[in-house]
């Protein structure tokens, strides 16, 4: 009788134990970073799963509020987590990470393309973000600036938004057409171009002063597994923020 009860326990034993599968709801530019990060997170807890859906951080709060089942939320922008934080969907969030927006070029083109200015060119194709994802929400916010400043000003920041071609939902299609010699530049995250496929263009700083501060804030959503507080302390660790890093992020409190 002993032997069956025994029996019993260890044919059981796996649905007692039952791994937590972890939801992560992230913004698309965190897509490579943030699988490394899931790996490292994995291999510390193997009984649990991380689910990683990326899309842009609009789209992940309107998926959210119809109620997908998500345990962490993490936005390009700070306007999409107020939304969800508005309604109480997500508790209160704080800055995991930051990026900056950078020109990228193609390598033929350096020498004509050397700082903002010279976007103003004619016949210059450049791609942005779309104004609705953070990317070009961003990229807005940095041509309001330089309109403001006299030594760029209005009649300039005019001439290069002529020259724009494309407008694109997600930075990686910025990335695609410059390395399809679809566009001659765009404006993209310093992230984007730490990646081994983007290495060869060419990264040309934005004026320090008006080039705002992307910031990327992480939260719970509300009634989440308890296990996301083990996976907030992770990407919030040392380890993490290491791997983040490496893939050309700054970290939360970066100026």
């Amino acid at each position: 009788m002993r032997i069956i009860r025994l029996c019993l326990i260890m044919l059981l034993l796996p649905a007692l134990v039952q791994a937590a599968e972890l939801s992560i709801f992230a913004a698309s530019s965190l897509t490579e970073v943030l699988g490394e990060a899931a790996q490292a997170y994995q291999a510390r807890h193997p009984d649990d799963k991380i689910l990683l859906y990326f899309a842009g951080s609009q789209a992940l709060a309107t998926q959210i509020e119809q109620g997908a089942p998500a345990d962490l939320f993490i936005a390009a922008n700070t306007a999409a987590m107020a939304r969800l934080r508005k309604t109480g969907l997500v508790e209160e969030p704080q800055l995991l990470l930051s990026n900056r927006l950078v020109l990228a070029v193609l390598p033929e083109l350096r020498s004509q393309l050397s700082s903002i200015k010279d976007l103003a060119r004619p016949n210059l194709l450049l791609a942005v973000g779309n104004s609705q994802v953070p990317v070009g929400s961003y990229t807005r916010l940095l041509f309001a600036r330089l309109a403001q400043d006299p030594d760029y000003g209005v009649t300039l920041v005019e001439k290069i938004e002529m020259n724009i071609v494309s407008q694109e939902n997600r930075v990686k299609a910025i990335i695609a057409k410059l390395l399809l010699g679809e566009v001659d530049a765009g404006i993209v995250y310093l992230s984007d171009l730490a990646a081994d496929n983007t290495r060869q263009l060419i990264a040309i700083d934005l004026p320090a002063q008006h080039n705002p501060l992307a910031s990327y804030p992480l939260a719970r959503v509300t009634e989440s597994r308890a296990e996301t507080d083990e996976l907030i302390a992770f990407l919030s660790s040392s380890a993490a923020q290491q791997i983040f890093a490496r893939h050309g992020f700054l970290d939360g409190g970066a100026e």
